[in-house]
């Protein structure tokens, strides 16, 4: 880059070893303990073939008949989550009475109360 705009490396150089800074990143320029890499063909992995394993019916695994009949139960659905320990947080940060706000309210209870509307309905959908 610096060749583009006119200045040679022997100037840069000579520059950068005025300032203590620039003696450091002078030194960087000389560094000649940069690792070799060798070329790779090709940075992506192959896929490769792995044999299927087939389920027997003493085995624990589940067959595809059984998958696709539903003859195997599915497992006991898991328990409720709790209600959040802080709603609306992210509301509770615009403050009771936000510039936007003009009633006489507080912000921060009226979305609580939404929140706590949302969540009830959602789990009377379920």
């Amino acid at each position: 880059m610096f060749e583009l705009r006119g200045l040679s490396r022997d100037d840069l150089h000579a520059e950068l070893v005025r300032s203590p800074l620039g003696q450091i990143l002078s030194s960087a320029l000389k560094s000649d303990d940069v690792p070799e890499v060798e070329p790779v063909e090709s940075y992506y992995t192959r896929p490769s073939r792995e044999p299927a394993v087939v389920a027997s019916h003493g085995n624990s695994g589940t067959s595809h008949k059984e998958f696709w009949t539903g003859a195997k139960r599915l497992p006991a659905p898991l328990a409720a989550t709790a209600q959040a320990s802080v709603p609306a947080l992210l509301i509770k940060k615009q403050g009771d009475y936000p510039p936007f706000w003009h009633k006489d309210v507080s912000f921060i209870n009226v979305m609580e109360e939404l929140y706590d509307r949302v969540r009830t309905k959602n789990r009377q959908m379920k």
